[in-house]
């Protein structure tokens, strides 16, 4: 795929961005920033309860739908369902709900964490069927994350539980930090079936050793760059996309911590723009 330049306007800006912040804040500042839609947390994916609370409140549900309308922005994905032992329809069935609710098109799901409780491969394959049925009803697509700090580790792997549970309408998120990290490269990506490819998560990785897996979540959460700004083969991954990929920024950059997160969006959406701006030269 070669990117056309995208205004900030076409891309998607998930909240890991600047940290969880309240969703009302979050759509104005990112709209402020020139960003057209938005992905949410409605579901922790850590033992942490989430701080700005979504599901199961109807007051909160209304003022994201008026801020989502009054902004002009749209939600574009909701997560994190968590194929964790123990989980049921009936936990994910609220998710669903109030994702569809709020006009999402998308829903992230990931494995549980490597080395804690795993369920068996076919009760795996029974629950994400289940879920995947589940999200066609509520007119959500579903797409899978790998990550090497959680079962669901790499493409490959994510491709077998979707072709295990026969999902037609499920594809792989490609986040470029955790792609890298798994050396995945850009053939691999563009080997996959354009069906397959549920969007794409932009940022960049920092020089140096990679991290020992138990502080991989760290670098996701709070320690990726703008794209340009470090060592991943960033236009190897845009050419390798089908064309017509959603693209997110999900950069939460260290060095930006300290400033406010409208400027931390504002920056998050300049950087973007001029990267892919030079890349579509």
């Amino acid at each position: 795929m070669r990117q056309q330049a995208i205004p900030p306007s076409a891309l998607v800006v998930e909240n890991l961005t600047i940290g969880r912040m309240e969703p009302v804040r979050f759509i104005e500042e990112a709209a402020a920033a020139g960003f057209g839609a938005v992905g949410l947390p409605l579901a922790t994916a850590t033992p942490v309860p989430l701080e700005h609370g979504i599901v199961g409140k109807p007051a909160t549900i209304a003022a994201i739908r008026a801020a989502l309308q009054r902004t002009g922005t749209r939600l574009f994905d909701v997560e994190a369902f968590v194929l964790a032992p123990g989980m049921t329809m009936q936990d994910y069935r609220p998710v669903l709900e109030a994702g569809a609710e709020l006009g999402a098109d998308c829903i992230s799901v990931i494995g549980a964490p490597v080395g804690g409780p795993a369920s068996s491969p076919q009760d795996r394959i029974d629950l994400f069927g289940a879920l995947c049925e589940e999200a066609g009803r509520h007119g959500l697509r579903v797409g899978v994350e790998c990550m090497l700090y959680r079962d669901i580790r790499t493409i490959a792997e994510a491709l077998l539980l979707i072709e295990a549970a026969g999902s037609d309408d499920t594809g792989i998120i490609l986040d470029v930090l955790h792609l890298h990290r798994a050396g995945i490269d850009a053939a691999e990506i563009a080997a996959l079936p354009p069906h397959r490819v549920a969007y794409a998560q932009l940022c960049d990785v920092a020089p140096g050793p990679a991290p020992a897996i138990a502080a991989l979540p760290t670098e996701a959460r709070s320690g990726r760059l703008h794209p340009g700004q470090g060592i991943a083969a960033l236009h190897a991954f845009l050419a390798a996309l089908p064309e017509g990929t959603a693209l997110a920024v999900e950069t939460p950059v260290a060095a930006d911590a300290g400033l406010s997160t409208g400027k931390r969006l504002q920056l998050a959406a300049d950087h973007a723009r001029q990267f892919l701006l030079d890349w579509a030269r």
